[in-house]
This record gives C-alpha cells, structure tokens and sequence, in this order.
C-alpha cells in the first residue's frame, strides 16, 4: 500500500536516547546532499524498533520514517528483502528524491550486518 505524502511520525526518527542494545548503520554523506544512520532493535526473531536519523530532503526523512515504522515486527530476513527501488515506490517519493531511497537502504543494510542471525550462528569465520 502506497504511502500517504503527508504522513510524519517523528517517533520513528532521530537516535535513540538510550543506544545500548541498538544495531546502527550509516551511509551517505551530508555534504553530497543525503546523509542516513539506521537504528534497529530486537532478537534474532524480530524487529522490535527501528529508527532513523536523515540529514536531507523532507521526503527522505518521510520515507526513512515510514520504513521504520514498517519494519516493526518483521524478521531481519525480511527486512534483508528491501531494496531502494521497493521504498521509492511503497513511500511514493518523486523522482528527484528516489537516490534517497537507496540511501536508507544502504544504512540499513548496514546495521542488519551485525544482527544476531536467525538461526543462532554468526556470520563471523
């Protein structure tokens, strides 16, 4: 279901107060236009909290919220199954925001490489 343009929900933005128990990834840079840290919560099993902290366009930083608000309570393998291309569309951002999108996917990307994997092993050798 497309995302509605005028939904904002700052509960699903910034860093958490508390970053203990939090995975974190980051990717882009401020001074090419778009910059994204990705805050993830929970077990092996599920997402418990997701958040992100935009430095760019008002429609990044509304797409990045509504995908932290749509991770809750999946599986990090389906969070795994997110691409750039799949938010731009599911957010409803315009064109000229769509690379903001492979930016949030990025840093998420990011801080799922040191969640706990679902099956109890390590990706570590």
């Amino acid at each position: 279901m497309p995302a509605d343009r005028g939904w904002w929900d700052c509960r699903h933005l910034g860093a958490p107060a508390e970053r203990r128990g939090w995975q974190h990834g980051s990717a882009g840079r401020i001074d090419e236009g778009c910059r994204v840290d990705c805050w993830l919560c929970g077990d092996a099993a599920r997402i418990r909290a997701a958040r992100f902290e935009v430095f760019g366009e008002v429609e990044i930083i509304r797409a990045a919220g509504w995908l932290a608000a749509w991770l809750e309570g999946w599986t990090p393998a389906v969070a795994r199954t997110v691409t750039g291309r799949w938010l731009a569309e599911a957010a409803g951002l315009p064109d000229e925001a769509r690379t903001g999108a492979l930016c949030i996917e990025d840093a998420m990307r990011s801080a799922l490489t040191g969640w706990p994997q679902e099956n109890g092993a390590s990706d570590e050798h």
